[in-house]
């Protein structure tokens, strides 16, 4: 019992520690802490069931991307409008997604994930050398009508997958919604609390939560975010540094995602 009682303190430490490293990717580009968290809790914190890191992440990134985005909307950075619309059309995508998700396993999914998140990791390298930034002007209607399709498609992944859909949104809304890189990095947050929200409560239906993992991955992540916030801030003023990181961070977890499926496969 004592042994037991030992290694669940351990497993707590070792969740706070991670929580730091999932609050700065959260505060830094606005996304990709799933993929960052779930193999922390599998393979670092040791928790046995791929479901129950997805769902505690979920829950976890809910509420640390929560504290992100006050602290991103005090600062006068979030686009309130755009943001919102994005993540009320994606919430029954990340329900369907995540209800789908809980019957469904196999390392060919992640490495169809690891296709994704690569496409887009090139296409916002790519991007990045522009030396002009989109324009800030009121989205016309037709954008409305994409930028609210871009959000039931990144929700459905975001709940398929369970992850924040972060790593999805901020492209969406920088490329497609058209606003600035920090802007899109600190708007996305409504949507990864949203899209986490929703994958999280479906997973705590099923009881494949974790409630004292989620809070001290949150613990450490709002510490983490702090610092991911600020060197967001810092690499915005140099240019497209924040899009060429962004890319490049898409491009590494492609890379994890897909060498640790064609292990499992």
């Amino acid at each position: 019992m004592s042994l037991s009682l030992s290694w669940f303190n351990a497993q707590i430490m070792l969740a706070s520690m991670s929580g730091l490293s999932i609050g700065f990717m959260l505060g830094l580009v606005g996304g990709g802490a799933g993929m960052l968290a779930v193999p922390l809790l599998l393979y670092v914190v040791k928790v046995g069931d791929a479901h129950l890191a997805i769902g505690t992440t979920a829950v976890s990134i809910a509420l640390t991307a929560l504290a992100n985005l006050v602290t991103y909307a005090r600062a006068g950075l979030v686009r309130w409008r755009v943001a919102s619309l994005f993540a009320a059309a994606g919430v029954s995508g990340a329900f369907a997604g995540s209800t789908w998700s809980l019957r469904v396993g196999g390392g060919g999914l992640m490495l169809l994930l690891a296709g994704i998140v690569a496409s887009v990791g090139v296409l916002m390298y790519a991007r990045a050398h522009r030396k002009t930034e989109v324009p800030l002007g009121p989205a016309p209607l037709g954008r409305g009508f994409a930028t609210a399709g871009a959000g039931v498609a990144v929700g459905s992944m975001a709940g398929f997958f369970g992850v924040s859909g972060g790593f999805l949104s901020v492209p969406a809304l920088h490329l497609i919604a058209r606003i600035p890189m920090l802007e899109a990095v600190a708007s996305s947050l409504l949507s990864v609390v949203v899209f986490a929200s929703t994958t999280g409560l479906n997973y705590a239906r099923a009881g494949k939560v974790s409630m004292p993992l989620a809070l001290a991955l949150v613990a450490g992540g709002m510490l983490g975010g702090r610092g991911g916030m600020c060197a967001a801030k810092l690499l915005a003023h140099r240019g497209p540094t924040l899009r060429r990181t962004f890319a490049v961070m898409l491009m590494i977890i492609a890379v994890y995602i897909a060498y640790r499926s064609l292990k499992v496969v």
